[in-house]
């Protein structure tokens, strides 16, 4: 999902590519080195920096995972932050100036979701248990969705918003958009231009979900150049989207799918989702367990909220006298 849930999961606006693929060939991982205005290069696959917890390593340049970890095999994301509440603590080494910058890019989100950051200082922060550790780094990188001990996100391109978004995004359980299974649907991973031992970088995940549209615009997309060999492009996007080619991997603004889908991970209290085709055994109106009747979904919908109902054909005999909105973003939804 976005490959989230990105449920590789998808209103802000475009994102800008990582660096370009010779200065990934001659400078990969000293970010150090780099202008803060530049974003920094996606790290090698098993990478182990000094600033990850033991005992971890990076795969996807920039997502922090347990050593041994098989991306291919993951079971997809569902460790969200309960009622999506966040806490969160500065390590003493994030400046005033650039702790109001993740503050900022935290609202990006909060704007769009039911998602909120809690900030906890003093001698023992927020705790050992379920505490995201926000330090100034050499690069730029996050576990994905919440962790049972304290988990880090690193950042370097402090004064580049969206790319601390796309690390947040991270830490609130979406993967990379490329990583969805009909990702060879909509783009040709080009693996004769990728460096040697990065290839696992490109991996589907099997297991993964998806919601909506392959987002080109996604915010949690790699870019065109991305782990290129020899500056040729490593990701080259299909007929009839071809106009895509040069703006995958922007990072300046979250998509329309962005923004949607983190609002159906974190959505608001007086939301319901309603799919016809839903397997599950648990029905809550939640988006990852929603109602599979229509019915069962307006009931339960408070005065004033909203149904959100996936494509299928549903049955809605009744009068309602509450207010209410319904919304099929994906079309294809009948109503007898």
């Amino acid at each position: 999902m976005r490959h989230l849930i990105h449920c590789t999961g998808k209103a802000l606006r475009g994102r800008t590519p990582w660096l370009p693929a010779l200065l990934l060939l001659v400078g990969l991982g000293t970010a150090s080195a780099q202008s803060a205005d530049i974003p920094a290069p996606p790290l090698p696959w098993g990478s182990t920096p000094d600033d990850i917890p033991e005992g971890t390593m990076i795969i996807e340049g920039d997502i922090i995972v347990p050593i041994g970890f098989n991306q291919i095999d993951m079971p997809w994301a569902d460790n969200f932050w309960p009622n999506g509440v966040v806490d969160y603590e500065f390590d003493g080494n994030v400046t005033a100036d650039n702790r109001v910058r993740m503050r900022n890019a935290m609202a990006l989100w909060s704007a769009v979701a039911q998602v909120t950051w809690v900030e906890h200082g003093g001698t023992f922060g927020c705790g050992l248990f379920y505490c995201v550790h926000i330090q100034n780094s050499n690069e730029n990188n996050s576990a994905v969705g919440r962790q049972f001990f304290r988990q880090t996100i690193n950042i370097f391109n402090w004064t580049l918003p969206f790319i601390i978004a796309h690390e947040l995004a991270h830490a609130l359980g979406f993967w990379h958009e490329q990583s969805r299974t009909d990702r060879d649907t909509f783009v040709r991973i080009e693996w004769a231009h990728i460096q040697p031992g990065e290839e696992h970088n490109f991996d589907i995940a099997s297991g993964s979900g998806r919601y909506g549209p392959y987002d080109f615009d996604s915010v949690m997309h790699y870019g065109q150049f991305d782990f290129s060999r020899d500056g040729q492009r490593t990701i080259t996007v299909l007929p009839p989207n071809e106009s895509w080619q040069s703006r995958i991997g922007q990072r300046d603004h979250l998509s329309r799918w962005d923004q949607l889908i983190m609002s159906f991970v974190y959505s608001w209290p007086n939301w319901r989702f309603v799919d016809g085709n839903y397997g599950g055994f648990f029905e809550f109106g939640t988006f990852l367990q929603p109602y599979r009747s229509l019915i069962a979904g307006i009931n339960s919908t408070p005065t004033g909220g909203t149904v959100w109902i996936q494509p299928g054909a549903y049955t809605a005999d009744g009068t309602w006298n509450r207010a209410m909105t319904w919304q099929a973003p994906l079309g294809g939804v009948t109503i007898n």
